[in-house]
Formats: C-alpha cells, sequence, structure tokens
C-alpha cells in the first residue's frame, strides 16, 4: 500500500535532502497545499514575458503530480549541476537553453548558428527563423523538471523511487519561505520543490 511505502521513506528522504550541500531546510507539502502553489505558479505565468516571451513553469506542474512533494530552502551553495534551467521551445522543439557547462560554453562560441542571448543562454539560430520567431512571440520559455541526482537515497532496492525537482517562480518562492521557513528570505537562499513517485 502507498501510505506504507511513504511512511517508510518518509524520514529517510528528508535526511538525505539536507545532507546535501546547499540545502538548508526541508519540509513537506501537504496534499492540500499544492493547489494554492498550483495557482501561484499559474499567476506568475500571466505576469512572465522576459521580453522575448512567455515563460511557462513546466516543471513545478510536473513535481506537483508525484506522490510526495518536498520543499528545500537553498543557499548559495547548492549545485544545479549542468541540466539547463531554462529553455526556450518552439513548439516541442528546443531552440534555445540554458548551458551551465564551462567546457559545453567554449565550444558553442566558435558555432556560427549559436547566439548567446547573455553569457550562458544559446539560441540555436539554424532551429528558429531568427529573430522574427522571436519577435512574434511564436517561441516561449520552459522552466524544466530536473532529475534529483544530487539526492541518492540508500534503498533496500525494493521500492523503486524516481526524484525530480524544479525552481518555483519568484512569486511561489516568496510564498514557500513565508508558509514553511519563517519568512526567511536572506540574500542568497532561494527555494526548490522536489518530487518522490513511487512507481508501482
Amino acid at each position: 500500500m502507498l501510505t506504507d511505502t511513504i511512511k517508510k521513506y518518509e524520514d529517510l528522504i528528508i535526511r538525505t535532502m539536507l545532507s546535501v550541500h546547499g540545502v538548508v531546510r526541508v519540509s513537506r507539502i501537504p496534499d492540500d497545499d499544492r493547489r494554492e502553489i498550483l495557482a501561484l505558479e499559474e499567476e506568475a505565468e500571466k505576469r512572465s514575458l522576459m521580453g522575448l516571451g512567455k515563460v511557462l513553469n513546466v516543471g513545478v506542474r510536473e513535481v506537483l503530480k508525484d506522490d510526495l512533494v518536498y520543499v528545500a530552502l537553498t543557499d548559495m551553495a547548492f549545485d544545479w549541476g549542468c541540466h539547463a534551467t531554462l529553455v526556450l521551445k518552439k513548439g516541442d522543439a528546443v531552440v534555445g537553453e540554458e548551458v551551465r557547462d564551462a567546457t559545453a560554453i567554449a565550444k558553442l562560441s566558435n558555432q556560427k548558428n549559436v547566439w548567446f542571448m547573455h553569457r550562458n543562454f544559446v539560441i540555436y539560430k539554424d532551429k528558429i527563423s531568427f529573430p522574427q520567431d522571436i519577435v512574434k512571440k511564436i517561441c516561449h520559455f520552459e522552466i524544466p523538471c530536473l532529475p534529483a541526482d544530487w539526492c541518492v537515497l540508500q534503498t533496500d532496492g525494493q521500492d523503486a523511487l524516481r526524484l525530480n525537482y524544479s525552481a518555483p517562480s519568484t512569486l511561489c518562492d516568496t510564498y514557500l519561505k513565508e508558509r514553511y521557513f519563517d519568512n526567511r528570505d536572506e540574500h542568497g537562499l532561494g527555494t526548490i520543490l522536489l518530487g518522490v513517485h513511487f512507481r508501482r
């Protein structure tokens, strides 16, 4: 039964998350708060135009569907790894993305089909009509759902778990800090949402 599995892993998940460098505090999100978080993300999306397109938080939507959801307060030491935390899409195709790896950035800098929107966000000019698709708002930005490979649970191997995480919008980040972390908002503190899915 899923409830027994959740009870079995609750402490382990929190302990493991707290052992990750850069994670300051962790709290479980009760099921009845998921609706409020989703509503805040939808409100943030209505306001979000990054000058070049709308921003959709696909990652938070995915995480909120998982069996368990946790919020972690992070500081500047938290390592996001090399995954893109923001992508530019035209339909389902990725036409631009954040690149965090210095070697990859150096390699991309020498390619003619690449334009750096800023220091580590690339647009692949051969995948879109550039800049027309941007100007016409045919493209949109997405905050993706990322694999939480930084959170390695030492399990007995009986249950198959999938862990994902995503960054909430600024609007949602403020709410999460107020509700779960005593309104802590010092410089460098942020929040992430982590979802745990038990494969049945």
